[in-house]
């Protein structure tokens, strides 16, 4: 069903079914993008960390320590407008992969992701593309422990972000 506000300025999808829903991938990866540019614009990284391409990966982690950024289920839209802009929402995971030798290691790992997440739900970051604006960003669950091997630590947070794209 659409709902037109005056001379179509903003004509909107409110009853999306199921399969409208389902975000498309190209959709799906300036999302992704802005996500990456989130985090790699964090300030406080641990000293020998440094945020780049090769540090901060989407859906993948490297053998040393990095930060892997995983879709946690499928992006969807939330409403959808005539012009091609919608509101957007995408449930994503972020892993922090070290190598703690003492449990001091250990929680500063833990403190870093418990960081990352308060600094993206802040809103406090610039993002590259400036037709991409993030409503809500919030935690949906504790920092974990995804797989501790002995020799290296897989620490993650579950995060939700909703945004708007303008078209």
């Amino acid at each position: 069903m659409f709902t037109a506000l005056y001379q179509g300025l903003r004509l909107e999808v409110n009853d999306l079914d199921e399969k409208t829903k389902i975000m498309l991938v190209s959709d799906a990866e300036t999302a992704q993008r802005a996500i990456l540019d989130m985090i790699n614009s964090y300030p406080d990284f641990p000293p020998g960390f440094k945020p780049s391409n090769s540090t901060i990966l989407w859906n993948s982690i490297k053998d040393t320590q990095s930060i892997g950024v995983f879709p946690a289920q499928d992006p969807v839209y939330l409403k959808k407008y005539v012009s091609g802009s919608y509101v957007g929402q995408m449930t994503f995971q972020i892993v922090y992969k070290s190598n703690p030798t003492t449990n001091k290691d250990n929680i500063a790992a833990s403190n870093l992701l418990e960081n990352i997440a308060k600094f993206l739900e802040s809103g406090e970051f610039t993002l590259k593309d400036k037709n991409f604006v993030a409503e809500q960003i919030n935690r949906t669950s504790d920092v974990f422990c995804g797989t501790a091997d002995g020799k290296t630590t897989e620490l993650a947070i579950n995060m939700q972000l909703k945004y708007f794209y303008k078209k």
